[in-house]
């Protein structure tokens, strides 16, 4: 398992967990290879395992990655990393990872 710290750039009107959200929402049905499986916990197409997600204080956003095999745990981070990039880049102060 992995887990990642999302810090938003300070300044950054939304919470991060909400600008995430609308994102996926926005995306949704268009292409974007995540979906949304519940509340706070996501599912790629193409790469076993999820993602489960929920804000912290300060804004922050804390996310683990989570397979079943672990083998291929890189891949979902690595999808995972990219979609943030693409799509709240322009939001994201750093990103830290956690390994578990």
């Amino acid at each position: 398992m992995k887990i990642l710290q999302i810090v938003p750039k300070s300044g950054t009107k939304s919470k991060f967990k909400t600008l995430l959200k609308d994102k996926e929402r926005d995306l949704r049905g268009r292409g974007t290879t995540f979906y949304r499986e519940r509340e706070g916990r996501w599912k790629h197409e193409r790469y076993s395992g999820w993602i489960s997600w929920d804000g912290a204080k300060g804004g922050l956003l804390v996310a683990e990655i989570n397979t079943k095999r672990k083998e291929s745990e890189w891949q979902l981070l690595q999808a995972f990393i990219g979609y943030l990039d693409r799509h709240l880049g322009e939001h994201i102060e750093s990103i830290s990872i956690y390994y578990r």
